[in-house]
């Protein structure tokens, strides 16, 4: 503890952003080479950290904290979700509804954000785009408001789309293990996964399901195997046939309903809790808790 109550801000000698506030002092000789500016990306232990001081009357606690408790959970960044529903390594995750997508952007940027400022520190995120409907410039807003270098945020979203539901079979089975090889990630995201199944006419269950199964078991063996947390999403309700074969393979679950314009209503389950009813408004889901 700092014995004359002073607060030492640590600041990015690059663009002076502010790294952290803290009573403690920090030998940034101590820190490993992957840890960036989150502003700027400069590696902090590549550049001398300019401080500067405040005076306080009492010391109680830091200033900032980080947000998460480990690198090994990935988190929405929304506390109502995050304290019933620990995202970590192996799991596998559905999200059900109209709000699935702003869902799916959170865990984007937060799988991108670096481990030393609360996130999950991947690499890239790989993103099998089945509703060929994601715009990966939608998380952009979400980038800028943790001062994230958007170019840089954009080249690390590695996107495919499928046209048919066999290039979505052979992109799940036979060329996401060479995609994880060549893009170190945590996780994958398959983007609106029904959406071929439910808009071709001439696809019929029988065959939607025999080509499903593969891809289910696909998805189950990587997050098992190569130790990533991989979320599928449902852009809108799942047909009662679908739901029972599919569901059962996802050990956690978020369903959104919108209540009205600006209320949304969560339903959010964990294979080792009950499941609860949070309420949330459209703001909660759109913009980051500051501080």
């Amino acid at each position: 503890m700092n014995p004359n109550h002073q607060v030492l801000r640590y600041l990015c000698s690059s663009c002076n952003n502010l790294i952290i506030e803290t009573y403690k002092v920090i030998d940034w000789t101590e820190i490993t080479s992957s840890e960036e500016c989150p502003k700027c990306g400069s590696l902090l232990s590549s550049q001398t950290i300019t401080t500067s001081t405040a005076q306080q009357t009492m010391v109680q606690k830091p200033l900032l904290r980080p947000k998460f408790q480990t690198a090994s959970r990935l988190c929405f960044d929304i506390e109502k979700i995050d304290s019933v529903l620990n995202l970590e390594i192996s799991d596998r995750v559905c999200i059900v509804g109209n709000h699935s997508k702003t869902l799916v952007e959170r865990l984007i940027i937060s799988s991108l954000l670096p481990e030393s400022h609360g996130g999950f520190g991947s690499e890239n995120v790989i993103i099998i785009d089945a509703g060929n409907c994601s715009d990966v410039y939608r998380c952009v807003n979400l980038a800028r408001q943790y001062g994230l270098d958007i170019k840089n945020i954009l080249k690390r979203i590695v996107v495919s789309r499928p046209f048919t539901i066999y290039q979505l079979e052979e992109l799940a089975v036979n060329e996401l293990p060479k995609v994880m090889k060549k893009f170190d990630t945590k996780t994958i995201i398959v983007s609106d996964i029904l959406h071929l199944f439910l808009n071709d006419p001439q696809v019929k269950f029988v065959e939607a399901k025999n080509i499903l199964k593969p891809i289910i078991n696909s998805i189950h063996q990587f997050s098992r195997i190569s130790l990533n947390v991989i979320v599928v999403s449902f852009h809108n309700d799942v047909p009662s046939g679908y739901s029972r074969f599919l569901f059962s393979n996802f050990n956690k679950f978020i369903q959104t309903t919108a209540c009205n314009s600006d209320r949304i209503m969560m339903k959010v389950n964990s294979c080792k809790e009950d499941c609860k009813t949070l309420h949330l408004q459209q703001k909660e889901l759109e913009l980051i808790q500051q501080g």
